[in-house]
C-alpha cells in the first residue's frame, strides 16, 4: 500500500476511534441513570482538552480527519457533561457548576486569539494540550481508587480509547505530527495500563459483593 494512503487512513482510524470510544460511556449512563462514577474534575478537565486541541488541530493544519472528528469529540463529551448536569443536579451544587461555567468561558476567549494568531495559539494548546490530558485522567483513576468500584464506567470507553492511543502514535510517526502529540499518546496507553489494572482488582471486588448479597 501507497505510504501517502497509509498517511491518510491512520488519522481518521484514531480519530474517529476517539469519538467511537465516548459512545459507550453515553449510552451507559442514560441506561442506568447516573453519572456519579464520573468524577467532575475528570469531565471539566476533558472537556478543555478536547476544546484546546481543536485549536491545537486548526492552528497547526493537520491533517483533515482532525478537523472533522475533533470537534464531533467536543460534542460528545458535551453530551456527557449535561448527563452529568440532569443526573446529578450539578446546578444545585454552584462551587461544581462554576467550574464547569469557566472550562466553557476558557474556550470561548481563546477563540479570539485563535484568529488573530492561529499557527501560535496551535503550538500553545499543543503543550496545553499535554498538560490537559495528563492531569485529566489522575481525577477518576483516584475516584475508583478511593471507592473501590468500577462501577457506572464502561470498560469499552476505556479500552477503544487505550486503542486509540496507539493509533494516535503511529499517525504521530508516519504523518510526522507535531512532538506534542507523541507525549499525549504515550500518556494515554500508560493510563489505559492503569485503567486494566483497577478494573482487575474493583470489579472482582464488586462482583464478590454481589455474591455475598445472593
Amino acid at each position: 500500500m501507497d505510504i501517502n494512503v497509509i498517511k491518510s487512513i491512520i488519522p481518521w482510524i484514531s480519530e474517529f476511534a476517539f469519538f467511537i470510544a465516548l459512545l459507550p460511556q453515553i449510552v451507559l449512563n442514560y441506561k442506568i441513570k447516573s453519572t456519579s462514577s464520573l468524577s467532575n474534575l475528570f469531565l471539566i478537565f476533558y472537556f478543555a482538552a478536547y476544546t484546546v486541541n481543536v485549536f491545537y488541530i486548526f492552528g497547526l493544519n493537520l491533517p483533515f480527519a482532525y478537523k472533522v472528528l475533533s470537534p464531533l469529540c467536543v460534542v460528545a463529551v458535551l453530551i456527557i457533561i449535561l448527563q452529568k448536569f440532569h443526573y446529578e443536579k450539578i446546578f444545585y451544587n454552584f462551587r461544581m457548576a462554576r467550574l464547569y461555567y469557566l472550562s466553557f468561558v476558557f474556550f470561548v476567549a481563546f477563540i479570539p486569539f485563535a484568529i488573530f494568531d492561529p499557527h501560535k495559539v496551535g503550538h500553545v494548546s499543543g503543550w496545553l494540550l499535554v498538560l490537559f490530558w495528563t492531569l485529566y485522567q489522575f481525577p477518576q483513576v483516584y475516584q475508583i481508587y478511593k471507592t473501590k468500584s468500577v462501577v457506572g464506567i464502561s470498560f469499552m470507553f476505556l479500552t477503544i480509547i487505550g486503542l486509540a492511543n496507539v493509533a494516535e502514535f503511529t499517525a504521530a510517526i508516519v504523518c510526522g505530527l507535531p512532538m506534542q502529540t507523541y507525549f499525549i499518546a504515550i500518556r494515554g496507553m500508560t493510563f489505559y495500563l492503569i485503567y486494566c489494572l483497577q478494573f482487575l482488582l474493583y470489579r472482582k471486588n464488586f462482583m464478590n459483593k454481589e455474591a455475598k448479597k445472593v
